[in-house]
C-alpha cells in the first residue's frame, strides 16, 4: 500500500516529513514489483476508469463524498506558502452517486497535489482512454479520404491533440488549485462559460451512448433483423445497469477493454488468414489514393479526430501522476502507440475490403461468407460485452447531472422514474439514427474539434500567456482559426453527405 506524505517548504531543519506507514505486508504476488506491481496497476486503472466515466464529475458537497480536497478544511497552522503533497489515491478517490458534471470553483492555493500513478500506469491509462469504438470506422475514413490525405489527416490529428493534451498539463502545473477540465474552463471564462463547456460534454456523452446503441443493433441485426427491438433490448439493459454503483461500473469496464483488444486481434487474424478478396490482406481489394470528392474528405475529418476525443480526462490523468513533470513524455509515447495502432487498423481494414468497406468494419467481418463461423460468433459476443460494459459508464455523468439539478439524488422513487424516462428518451432518439459513421463524423467535427483543439488552445493562450512568445502565440491563434473552420466544414459534411452502402 502507498503512503501519504505531507511536506512543507518552510519546515525547520530538524523537521521530517510526516509519513503514514504501511500497515500491511505484501500478501500475494500481485504486490510484487513495487510501484508498478499488478495491484498498483489495477488501482491506477480503476481510478482512470472512474475518471473516464465521470469525465468532469465533481462532488456537489465540496468534496465531502467524492474525495476532492476541500482547501478550506486544511490545517490552519500551515502558512500560506506551504506546500502539501497528498497521495491522490486517498484524497481523490472517485465519482459516486452524488457527483455531477458541474464542478465548483476552488480558491487559489499554493497546495501541490500529486497522485499515485507511475509513468507506465499513466501510459496504459492514456492508451485505454484513447482506444475506443471510433477505430471501427477508420477503414471507412480511408475510403472517403484516400490513402494520401487520410494518412496526413490522421497524423495531423494525432500531433495536434497531443500538443493540446500537454498544454492542459502545463496549465495545471502553473495553476495548482485546478484539478479538472471543468476547473480550467471556469478559470478561463467564469461560471456561464463553464456551463457552456458542460453542455458540450453532455452532447458528447449522449452521442457516444447513441453510437454504442447503433453499433449493438447493427451487429446483432444479422441474427435478428428487427433493429428497433434490438435497441429496446440494449436500452433496457442500460436502465438496469444504471443503478449499479460507480465502483462496479469502473471494474466492469475492463471487459470492454478486453473485448476491444479482441476485435483488433480478430481483424488482423481474418486479414492474414483470408485467402480471397474481399477480406484478405494477402489479396488486397482495390483502393483509392485520393478522395472521390471534397465533401467526402471533409466528412472523414471528423472520423479521424473522434478517436482522439479523450481531452476531458487528461487533466485527471495528470493529477493522478506521482511525477506530473513526466506527463509530456507519457503523452508522446501514448499518442505514438495509439496512432500506430489506429493506422494499422484503418489501413488493414481498407486493404481487406477496399471501397466496399462499411462505416463499421464489424459489419464487413460478420457478413463475409469466406470466414469460418466462429468469427461472427466471436464478434457477437465481443460487441455485446462492449455495449453492456461501456454504456452505463458513459451515461452515468448525464444521469447524475440532471439528478443534481433536479435535486432528486436522495429520492429513490424519483431516481427510478427519471432514469427510466431517460432511457426511454435515449431509445426514441436512437431510433432516428441508423448510420454509425455519420454519428461518429458529427461527434468528431462538432464536438471533438472544439473540446480537443479549440478550447485547450484558448485556455493555454490566456492562462499561460506569460510563458508564450509572440511567434508561438501567433501559431496558436492560427491553430484556433483552423480548428474552428474544421468544425464548421466537417459538421456540414457530416449532416449533408449521404452514405451509400
Amino acid at each position: 500500500m502507498s503512503s501519504s506524505i505531507i511536506t512543507s517548504t518552510n519546515s525547520s531543519k530538524n523537521a521530517e516529513p510526516i509519513q503514514v506507514p504501511n500497515t500491511t505486508r505484501r500478501r500475494s504476488f500481485l504486490e510484487y514489483g513495487g510501484s508498478n506491481s499488478l495491484s498498483n496497476f489495477a488501482s491506477s486503472y480503476t481510478r482512470a476508469s472512474k475518471y473516464a466515466g465521470s469525465v468532469l464529475m465533481e462532488d456537489e458537497d465540496n468534496g465531502e463524498n467524492s474525495g476532492i480536497i476541500n482547501y478550506d478544511n486544511l490545517s490552519p497552522c500551515m502558512s500560506p506558502d506551504e506546500e502539501l503533497i497528498i497521495d491522490n489515491s486517498m484524497n481523490r478517490s472517485s465519482a459516486d452517486e452524488t457527483t455531477t458534471l458541474i464542478s465548483h470553483h476552488r480558491k487559489s492555493s499554493s497546495f501541490l497535489i500529486t497522485g499515485n500513478s507511475t509513468v507506465p500506469q499513466t501510459i496504459f491509462n492514456t492508451i485505454n482512454t484513447l482506444m475506443g469504438i471510433g477505430m471501427l470506422s477508420l477503414p471507412f475514413a480511408f475510403k472517403l479520404s484516400g490513402w494520401l490525405f487520410g494518412s496526413i489527416i490522421l497524423l495531423v490529428s494525432s500531433l495536434s491533440t497531443n500538443i493540446t493534451a500537454k498544454y492542459l498539463g502545463r496549465i495545471l502545473f502553473k495553476n495548482q488549485n485546478l484539478l479538472t477540465y471543468s476547473d480550467i474552463s471556469y478559470c478561463y471564462g467564469g461560471k456561464y462559460f463553464q456551463l457552456l463547456v458542460t453542455l458540450f460534454f453532455i452532447s458528447d456523452l449522449f452521442g457516444a451512448s447513441l453510437s454504442l446503441i447503433i453499433l449493438f443493433s447493427d451487429s446483432f441485426s444479422i441474427l435478428y433483423h428487427n433493429k428497433t427491438h434490438l435497441k429496446f433490448i440494449i436500452t433496457t439493459v442500460l436502465c438496469c445497469c444504471s443503478f449499479f454503483p460507480m465502483s462496479t461500473l469502473s471494474l466492469l469496464s475492463i471487459w470492454g477493454i478486453l473485448s476491444t483488444i479482441g476485435i483488433v486481434i480478430l481483424i488482423f487474424i481474418c486479414g492474414i488468414n483470408g485467402v480471397k478478396s474481399p477480406g484478405s490482406l494477402l489479396n488486397p481489394a482495390s483502393t483509392n489514393l485520393y478522395p472521390s470528392s471534397f465533401k467526402n474528405l471533409l466528412f472523414s475529418m471528423g472520423l479521424y479526430l473522434v478517436i482522439y476525443g479523450g481531452a476531458p480526462v487528461f487533466p485527471e490523468l495528470y493529477r493522478d501522476m506521482r511525477h506530473p513533470k513526466k506527463f509530456s513524455n507519457c503523452a508522446n509515447i501514448s499518442f505514438s502507440i495509439v496512432t500506430l495502432l489506429n493506422f494499422l487498423i484503418g489501413a488493414s481494414g481498407y486493404l481487406m475490403f477496399g471501397n466496399d468497406i462499411d462505416d463499421s468494419i464489424i459489419m464487413n467481418l460478420m457478413n463475409n461468407k469466406s470466414y469460418p463461423t466462429w468469427v461472427s460468433n466471436t464478434l457477437f459476443i465481443l460487441m455485446g460485452v462492449i455495449s453492456i460494459s461501456k454504456l452505463p459508464l458513459v451515461v452515468r455523468p448525464i444521469i447524475t447531472t440532471y439528478e443534481s439539478i433536479m435535486k432528486i439524488k436522495r429520492n429513490n422513487v424519483l431516481k427510478v422514474i427519471t432514469r427510466v424516462l431517460f432511457c426511454i428518451l435515449l431509445l426514441i432518439i436512437s431510433l432516428l439514427f441508423n448510420s454509425f459513421g455519420k454519428l461518429m463524423s458529427f461527434m468528431g467535427s462538432a464536438i471533438c474539434y472544439t473540446v480537443c483543439l479549440t478550447l485547450p488552445l484558448l485556455f493555454y493562450l490566456k492562462l499561460n500567456r506569460n510563458e508564450i512568445k509572440k511567434w508561438k502565440g501567433l501559431l496558436i491563434k492560427v491553430g484556433i482559426v483552423i480548428s474552428i473552420v474544421g468544425t464548421i466544414l466537417g459538421t456540414y459534411a457530416s449532416i449533408t453527405l449521404k452514405i451509400t452502402k
